[in-house]
């Protein structure tokens, strides 16, 4: 992946990427700093019929999985462990989602689990020399609870590492120079 300066773009292949790779849906939450919520701004894999056959016999999951507080899930928890100074102090909980930037809870639709991971920057998006960026959001696979053990390991390493690649190497913006004085 080559980064860019159209971060929504790097965005959908990054999800879309994931999505090829795993097979589940992978979901983009963000959060509202306003409300406390997390909210679902993008999907892909969403259109398989047998997940659109489970969504449409739990409309309140639908609703669960769009919006929800910030501390219900994990697409909120790794945000949430995130956006407090390295100096505040945590719960355990979100200690631990903090160490191992990975999270994994039941999802709001029943029979599904959640792997999360927390987005510094989004891919392509510039970033400034020296500064510790924030975190922006979070990226999750929402697969069947069948998949247990090493599938779920594995998926949240898949998930950390495919994330930290592009955001890593996105568009360094130099800090800008004062003007240099000119010969005469």
């Amino acid at each position: 992946m080559r980064p860019t300066t159209a971060p929504l773009l790097d965005v959908s292949f990054l999800l879309t990427g994931i999505h090829n790779r795993t097979g589940q849906v992978v979901l983009l939450h963000t959060h509202s700093p306003v409300t406390g919520e997390r909210l679902c701004i993008a999907a892909v894999g969403a259109q398989d019929v047998s997940f659109r056959r489970e969504l449409a016999f739990t409309p309140e999951a639908v609703d669960r999985l769009r919006r929800a507080p910030l501390d219900s899930d994990v697409p909120g928890l790794a945000m949430l462990a995130n956006l407090a100074g390295h100096d505040a102090p945590l719960r355990e909980d979100l200690r631990q989602i903090r160490s191992a930037q990975v999270a994994i809870t039941e999802s709001p639709l029943p029979g599904w689990i959640l792997i999360s991971v927390p987005v510094r920057r989004l891919p392509g998006a510039p970033a400034v020399p020296g500064a510790e960026p924030r975190v922006v959001a979070s990226v999750s696979i929402l697969t069947p609870k069948r998949e247990q053990g090493d599938p779920l390991v594995a998926y949240g390493r898949l998930l950390r590492n495919t994330v930290h690649a592009p955001t890593e190497s996105s568009v360094v913006v130099p800090r800008p120079r004062s003007a240099a004085p000119r010969a005469a």
